[in-house]
């Protein structure tokens, strides 16, 4: 018989989800990388042990060793620092790639710049309505004003 307090799949990953939700953005985590691989030998070779060893070490001194958030923190560096696989490429280069990456907007302020945007368009096209919306609300401030005095 299963434990029943065992996590799913599902589950596991909506908890890393808020782990790193928790922890706040990792881009600035992806520029002290890039800071650290431009001060210390940046013409040297970038390999993948190099990014699975950044990775855990920021993770890891940012959340303490061997937690659930310095686990999920790593997975989501791991997530956004490009796999350097077979081609040759420097720190100095590789640098500039995480540096893209930090400076690119997190799908969150994505869907906030979308949601706003289309916020505006409806207010746009239905301007009595956010009239109306207002009106009503003015009301309902003067009606409870004019009852609590």
């Amino acid at each position: 018989m299963s434990d029943p307090t065992q996590l799913t799949q599902p589950d596991e990953a909506l908890r890393q989800t808020l782990a790193i939700e928790e922890a706040g953005d990792i881009r600035p985590l992806l520029a002290r990388i890039a800071d650290r691989l431009t001060d210390n030998w940046p013409n040297a070779v970038m390999g993948e042990l190099n990014r699975f060893a950044y990775a855990r070490d920021y993770a890891a001194h940012e959340h303490g060793p061997g937690t659930d958030m310095a686990r999920a923190v790593e997975q989501a560096l791991l997530r956004q620092m490009p796999r350097t696989d077979d081609r040759v490429i420097t720190r100095g280069e590789y640098a500039l790639l995480l540096r893209a990456r930090a400076n690119r907007p997190t799908r969150a302020e994505r869907v906030a710049d979308l949601q706003r945007e289309a916020a505006e368009a409806y207010t746009a096209a239905h301007p009595r309505e956010g009239q109306a919306r207002a009106a009503l609300i003015y009301a309902r401030i003067d009606g409870n004003a004019a009852a609590s005095a």
